[in-house]
């Protein structure tokens, strides 16, 4: 009996551990309107810093880099709604009117921020060359 303990004892411990967080099958998101990509944090990342779920974010340009918006900063809410995965992330933003300002909730440090994001508008190109009637 003593020797099935011993065999069964580690095995239980092992169980009530969570298992190795490789950072593999995290989802990226690129958004060209704002100018922003986002990476998912592996669990360990975000329970350092004190959230459930966000985004980290990894390419900062155009509407995003006039917000403030940098490297390294975690998303972690749309118009203060925070979201629990990476497709209700892309669910807030889709529902944002083309062109309307919405609000990001970053976690930067310490600190949580909110940033106005203001998108640009897709130009409107006319068409060229000429209408022929046949």
């Amino acid at each position: 009996m003593a020797r099935l303990l011993a065999l069964v004892f580690p095995l239980l411990l092992l169980a009530g551990c969570e298992p190795p967080d490789f950072g593999i099958g995290l989802a990226t998101i690129e958004n060209t309107a704002v100018g922003l990509d986002l990476r998912e944090l592996p669990r360990a990342t975000l329970r350092s810093i004190g959230l459930p779920y966000g985004l980290g974010v990894v390419r900062v340009e155009a509407a995003a880099a006039r917000a403030g918006l940098r490297m390294g900063d975690v998303v972690f809410g749309v118009n203060h709604n925070r979201f629990k995965n990476a497709v209700d992330f892309a669910r807030l933003l889709a529902e944002q009117p083309p062109g309307e300002p919405f609000a990001l909730l970053v976690r930067r440090g310490a600190n949580d921020l909110h940033f106005a994001v203001q998108p640009a508008l897709p130009r409107y190109r006319p068409a060229t060359g000429t209408l022929q009637r046949t």
